[in-house]
This record gives structure tokens, C-alpha cells and sequence, in this order.
């Protein structure tokens, strides 16, 4: 079989996109699949996707992987390397050397990630994000394909390479059928709002919570999953909930892939609040508001691309100006039609039945891989 290994120093071990989505459905479609992911134990999950650890290390030191890298992909002989970090660009002059095909799977649009970086001083992060569109842009010619998330990502590569593939976001509704509620969680009877993902200050985490100030602590309640990017964002978080709004907001930690039906499940309504600004305002496939949808729940949206038009045209919730009052008005909206909630969430399950879904895609991916492997 083709051996084909996956590789990342930033994603965890239970991507999603990565290890349930692209993984399995390469082992399904026959070919051998190994996932390098850090701090990941050496297993074989029962689909067959075999992992191998990677040195985990904070973010400042990821640099230091490369030699780790190298010698883990030397050891397994792929024919494929299937890169999902900018960074590990800049092993492909070294890896083509002796690996067959290389990929770049582009997650995020990259340049305009740079420029939102907390960790990166002001002053430097329009020099560092147009050097990281440099760097993308040469490096990613050298492989044998491109995957993205968007049709609008391609442009910010060359002409090379040719083989590309916009493989969006959507979530295996199978995940979501049938999940338990968590017993605590569902039997609140105010309105359960679930945010679940990274808890910055653009995706509206500070957002979300002048929001629930401005509510009556029985009428709504926000369970919020995730990881704080920033730890100022975390200090100014848990300090509004000490200061009143622990009633009403509930933070969950992460919460892991295979957790997320449940929690998922004992809510009424998913939120994306993500505020407008150089990476929201592109267009984007909001992972979150799928799963949500697959869960059966209403969503609640900022009006941007990939977001606000879906909602609307589905009917499966509303889209609101990327601001707290228009966040603010929406909440107070579902308080007041609590019975179009139950409906839009199931007009949002049908949708991604039909259209939102992993399920719909993995042909495309396997059909990627059958050109990418050509005269291997």
C-alpha cells in the first residue's frame, strides 16, 4: 500500500480535520496512514491510523522539531508527506530529497493569521506577515499538491503547484447522531447557548460576555469550551465571572473531539461571534457553526463570509452585526421565539445532511490522492 504520513507541530493528536476526517478517509480508501503529532503515544486507532509522537514544546521552541521530524519521516519511508503547519514548509528543500510527493494543507489563510498574533509586537506584525506570505507562497511550490479550506485561498500561492483541492471544513454528521446530553448541562431551563473553540478576543470571546452581562442571570446561560490563546484574555475572563457572571457563564476547559456531541447536545443554540477585521472578513468555513447545525441546534452569527449567507439561506438561525448590541439583539431575539428555536436547529440538521457535511467531501479527497499518486 501507499504509506502516506501526516505531520504537525501545532495541531493535537484528536484534530479533527486532520485524524477523523483526512486520516481515516485515506486508511478507508486503502492507503497506509501514519499521523506525527506532538506528545501523541505510539498506537493504532481502531481504524487503522497508526500515530508516532513528536517532541511537544511551547511555541517559541517548535523550531527545535526539525531534526525530529526529519528522522521520523526518514524512518518510515512515505511516499506521501502531508504537511498541515506553515512552519514545516520550510522542511520541504530537505524532504523532497527523498520523500516521492509532498502536500500542503493550508488551514487558515496565513498572512493574515500573522498580522492577528498576540505574541508577535505591533509594530512588527505587518514586516512578519508579509514575509510569511513570501515564504508560503516559494516554499508551497515545491509540492506535489495544495489543499485548502477556501476556493479563495489559492491566491495567495503561485502557479504551483497544480494539483489543488478546497476541501472545507464540515463535520462528520455521523459524530453527531444520537449523542447523549451532559444530565447537568441540559436540564438548565434557560436558554443554553454552547461556544466551543479558541477563546480569543477576535472570535468574540469578550464579546460574548458583555453580552451576558446585559441579560437577566434566568434567562440565558453560556457554556464556553475551549482554550484562551492569550493569557490576558484568560485573567480579564476569569475575573468578570468572579466579579458576577459565574451564574450565567460556565467555562468548560477544552473540550475534546470526541466530547463535543454531548456538550453539544445539552445546548439549544451555537454561537459564533467572530468580530470583523483582515482574517474574519474572508471568506471562511466556520467549523463550529456546522457542528452545531449537525447537533440539531439554532445558530447565532456574525454577519460575515461563510457565515451570515448560510444561516439565512438555511434558515437555521440568524446572522447579526459583528458587534455586542447586534449579538445582543439576537439572544434577546431566541429569548422571545424560544419555539423557532427547536425549529431552525432542525432546519440546520437537514442542511447539513444535505450539503454541510464530511461525508460529501471524501470523495473529492479521494480523488485528490489518486492524481497526487500518479507513476508512484
Amino acid at each position: 500500500m501507499t504509506r502516506v504520513v501526516h505531520v504537525s507541530v501545532v495541531h493535537q493528536a484528536d484534530d479533527p480535520r486532520i485524524c477523523e476526517r483526512e486520516c481515516r478517509s485515506l486508511v478507508e480508501a486503502g492507503y497506509e496512514v501514519c499521523y506525527l503529532a506532538p506528545g501523541t503515544p505510539a498506537t493504532r486507532d481502531r481504524y487503522g491510523v497508526l500515530f508516532r509522537p513528536l517532541p511537544k514544546r511551547p511555541r517559541s521552541r517548535r523550531w527545535l522539531g526539525a531534526r525530529e521530524v526529519l528522522a521520523a519521516v526518514r524512518a518510515l519511508r512515505p511516499e506521501v508527506v502531508h504537511v498541515h503547519d506553515p512552519e514545516l514548509l520550510m522542511l520541504f528543500p530537505v524532504l523532497r530529497r527523498f520523500v516521492p510527493r509532498l502536500v500542503y494543507d493550508m488551514h487558515e489563510y496565513v498572512p493574515e493569521q500573522v498580522a492577528a498574533k498576540h505574541y508577535i509586537p505591533a509594530a512588527v506584525r505587518p514586516y512578519a506577515a508579509r514575509a510569511s506570505a513570501v515564504a508560503q507562497r516559494c516554499l508551497a511550490a515545491l509540492a506535489a499538491g495544495v489543499i485548502t479550506v477556501t476556493e479563495q485561498q489559492f491566491e495567495a500561492l503561485g502557479e504551483n503547484p497544480k494539483l489543488r483541492l478546497a476541501l472545507p471544513n464540515y463535520p462528520r454528521v455521523e459524530r453527531f447522531t444520537g449523542a447523549e446530553p451532559v444530565p447537568d448541562l441540559a436540564a438548565d431551563p434557560r436558554l443554553k447557548i454552547a461556544y466551543v473553540g479558541s477563546l480569543r478576543r477576535d472570535r468574540g470571546c469578550a464579546l460574548m460576555l458583555d453580552v451576558m452581562e446585559l441579560l437577566d442571570p434566568d434567562e440565558a446561560v453560556l457554556y464556553l469550551g475551549g482554550v484562551f490563546a492569550d493569557p490576558a484574555m484568560e485573567d480579564e475572563v476569569r475575573q468578570r465571572l468572579a466579579a458576577g457572571l459565574h451564574d450565567r457563564v460556565k467555562l468548560l476547559g477544552r473540550v475534546p473531539p470526541q466530547d463535543l456531541p454531548q456538550y453539544l447536545a445539552s445546548s439549544d443554540v451555537v454561537w459564533s461571534p467572530s468580530l470583523s477585521g483582515p482574517q474574519y472578513d474572508l471568506p471562511t468555513v466556520d467549523t463550529k457553526i456546522f457542528e452545531g447545525m449537525a447537533s440539531g441546534l439554532a445558530a447565532l452569527v456574525s454577519n460575515l463570509p461563510g457565515r451570515g449567507e448560510i444561516v439565512r439561506f438555511e434558515e437555521c438561525g440568524l446572522a447579526v452585526p459583528a458587534d455586542a448590541e447586534g449579538h445582543l439583539r439576537g439572544v434577546r431575539w431566541l429569548l422571545a421565539n424560544r419555539e423557532q428555536v427547536a425549529v431552525m436547529g432542525l432546519r440546520g440538521r437537514a442542511a447539513v445532511e444535505r450539503r454541510y457535511s464530511w461525508e460529501a467531501l471524501v470523495s473529492d479527497l479521494a480523488d485528490f490522492y489518486v492524481e497526487l499518486c500518479k507513476g508512484l
